[in-house]
Parts: C-alpha cells; sequence; structure tokens
C-alpha cells in the first residue's frame, strides 16, 4: 500500500464530500432565487421621451403651453376691463404641480395688474380677523426668541405666523401650498378674503336643512349669506352627491356641500376689486395705435376642483348674486354677464393627451401624472 498511488482512493473518497458541497450550494443559490419577492407589475409605464410633469389643455383638449395659456388668460381680463373678472382656480389639495402653478399664475398676472384680490376655500369666514391680523399685524415689534442648535445653526420664527397658528385651525399642507400664496398677499399689500362657511354651520345643514342656520344669532348669521340661497339639485355637483349616498339623507347632504359653495361665492361677489380699489379706469401703456387699454380688476380664488368644474357650483352661485344685484338696482336689463375663468386639474397616466371625461371640465386643466408624489 505505502507503494500504491494514493490519488484513485483520495479521490473516491474525497469525490462523494465534493458532490454533496456542490449540491447543497446549489439548492441554497435555487433557494435564494424562488424566496425572492415577486416584483408587483406596475404597468407599462410612461416612456422616458413622454415624462413631464404636467399639461395644460383648454376645454376642447387642445394642448396649451403655459404661455400661451397666461397670454388667454391676460387677454379675457383685459377684454373684461373695467368690470372686474374672477378667476376660480381650482385644486387637488395635495398635487404640489397645481400648487405652484397657483402661485406661479399669481404673480405673472400680478404684472398685468396690481388691482387684484385673492381668496380661499381654506380659511373661514370667522377666521377673517385672524388672516387680517397677520397680513396686516398691529404689533410689528414683536420678535420670536432665537435658538442656537447643538450644531450651531440660529433658529428662529415668524412670531406673527406663530399667533396666526395658535389663533385658527389651518390646513396641513398650509405651510408648503397656501402660505407662499398668503405671504404673497402680505407683500404685495393685497387683501385675502376667507371665503368658506364656517364647517360647523355646513354641518348643520346637514343634520337640518337650510332652515337649520335660522335658529343663530345674528353676528353668526353675518358669516353666510342670508338663507334660504336658491337651490337648483338638478345640477351636476349636486346630483352626484345625493346619487353616489344612494339618497341617505335626503337633499340635506347636498345642501351642506351647497352652502359651501354659496357662502364662497357671496365672499367673491362681495370683495370684488373695484370694492377694495374704488371704480377709477386706470389706463396701462399700449404698443397699440388705438387708444390705450385699462388695467383689469380681478379676483383669484382657490378652491378645491369639485367647488367649480363643469361652470357649477360657486360659478353658478356667483351668477344668483349678479342676478339679485339687478333686481335690487332694479335695472330694465342684465349688464354684460361678469368674465368669469376656471381653471381645473385632473391626474392620468399619460399626460400627453386629455381623456375625454375631462375634456369641458373647466376654460383649462392642468393634467398631472398619477405617480407624481403629493404633499399630504
Amino acid at each position: 500500500m505505502s507503494g500504491a498511488n494514493p490519488t484513485p482512493f483520495l479521490s473516491r473518497v474525497l469525490r462523494p464530500a465534493w458532490v454533496m458541497l456542490l449540491f447543497a450550494l446549489n439548492t441554497f443559490v435555487s433557494a435564494q432565487v424562488v424566496t425572492r419577492p415577486t416584483p408587483k407589475t406596475w404597468g407599462p409605464g410612461t416612456p422616458a421621451k413622454n415624462i413631464q410633469a404636467y399639461q395644460i389643455f383648454d376645454a376642447q383638449g387642445k394642448k396649451v403651453s403655459y404661455a400661451q395659456f397666461l397670454a388667454a388668460v391676460t387677454a379675457k381680463l383685459q377684454k373684461s376691463a373695467p368690470q372686474p373678472a374672477v378667476i376660480l382656480f381650482g385644486e387637488l389639495h395635495d398635487n404640489p404641480m397645481v400648487h405652484w402653478l397657483q402661485y406661479q399664475t399669481t404673480t405673472d398676472l400680478f404684472r398685468v395688474t396690481p388691482y387684484m384680490v385673492l381668496g380661499a376655500e381654506m380659511f373661514e369666514t370667522d377666521q377673517q380677523a385672524a388672516l387680517n391680523e397677520y397680513l396686516m399685524p398691529a404689533d410689528t415689534s414683536a420678535k420670536t426668541s432665537t435658538v442656537v442648535t447643538p450644531m450651531g445653526a440660529v433658529m428662529g420664527g415668524d412670531p406673527h405666523y406663530d399667533r396666526l397658528k395658535k389663533s385658527i385651525k389651518l390646513w396641513p399642507n398650509f405651510y408648503t401650498d397656501y402660505k407662499p400664496l398668503v405671504d404673497f398677499a402680505k407683500a404685495e399689500n393685497l387683501p385675502f378674503i376667507a371665503t368658506n362657511v364656517p364647517r360647523k354651520y355646513a354641518s348643520l345643514v346637514y343634520r337640518g336643512g337650510f332652515a337649520a342656520l335660522d335658529t343663530l344669532p345674528a353676528e353668526k348669521k353675518a358669516l353666510f349669506p342670508t338663507m334660504p340661497v336658491p337651490y337648483d339639485s338638478s345640477l351636476g355637483c349636486y346630483a352626484e352627491i345625493f346619487k353616489a349616498t344612494g339618497g341617505h339623507g335626503g337633499q340635506n347632504l347636498p345642501k351642506s356641500q351647497a352652502v359651501k359653495d354659496a357662502t364662497m361665492a357671496w365672499k367673491i361677489y362681495n370683495n370684488l376689486p373695484n370694492l377694495h380699489y374704488g371704480e377709477q379706469v386706470v389706463e396701462v401703456a399700449s404698443n397699440s395705435k388705438k387708444s390705450p387699454g385699462v388695467s383689469p380688476m380681478v379676483f383669484i380664488h382657490y378652491n378645491g376642483c369639485y367647488h367649480s368644474d363643469n361652470h357649477e357650483s360657486i360659478e353658478w352661485y356667483l351668477r344668483q348674486e349678479e342676478k339679485a344685484a339687478a333686481a335690487v338696482q332694479m335695472r330694465t336689463s342684465m349688464p354684460n354677464p361678469m368674465t368669469i375663468i376656471t381653471i381645473s386639474a385632473r391626474m392620468q397616466d399619460d399626460v400627453t393627451k386629455l381623456e375625454n371625461e375631462n375634456k369641458g371640465a373647466a376654460d383649462f386643466i392642468i393634467v398631472t401624472p398619477n405617480n407624481l408624489t403629493r404633499t399630504h
């Protein structure tokens, strides 16, 4: 044995060990592959060449660039001058792209006319005093104490914003989405109107109809229009609510939505720019050989899309305000209707083409991708 070649013997001994090791490794690798989570199906996705953050369309579904959109809105405002116009800027509350476009559009239109009033659904009428205090603080000397962090950074807040947060309930995305608009109004000394009915009164309507608001004292009734307001249950915005709930609660549920729309329209109509800046006609520079134009006046209102889609809701109530004003003034004929421009927002998988169901929702529709990140 000592003179024999040990290789055959070792191979016979070691071969089974190598085979077992290779089998074990193969089994391990196979197990890893089998136990990996199955990827979710994300759909075809958007081709890289078509990726874009937003696309604006007109009511018919024709693409318009931001520059074309701004020019079209400006032309409508100038055509309506000197009569004030209203822009109902519908939004998806948690859509950062729409919020950015609200800010961009507002600041760009301010270059066209300084005769601007802003307002929003996000503030209720009983919050106006607190909002005014933030816009025009009585005490401009107040300061917030600064704190030096361990990293050496100096931290300090805005005392007027701190006071606003303590005095009223702000929306969770106020700081990122609405504060820039309010701060713009503050910087440019523009009125900012709290337009929405206090939610507790909308709840009263849900429980007892418009008549439930008659039980409130006079100072509370000053926070919403005189009741009962006109109401048309056949309007799509209210008929859809009634249908979606199977008629549960009768007409009181859609009426609780209508009282919000009516209050917002009432506050807009009674805070039009001519009521803040006067009826004077201000000539503006014009490159035209014709007589100079006049500076337009505009109230820009920020609200959820549902409050202004399909030219219903707030717009319908604004027309009722016009009719009521004409009746009080005993006009024999209605003046030219106020210019109301509506903007809405939608989310689609493909932003390059407006889906048929979204056409006609507003004068202009902003489309953003479905996978856009949200603010809250």
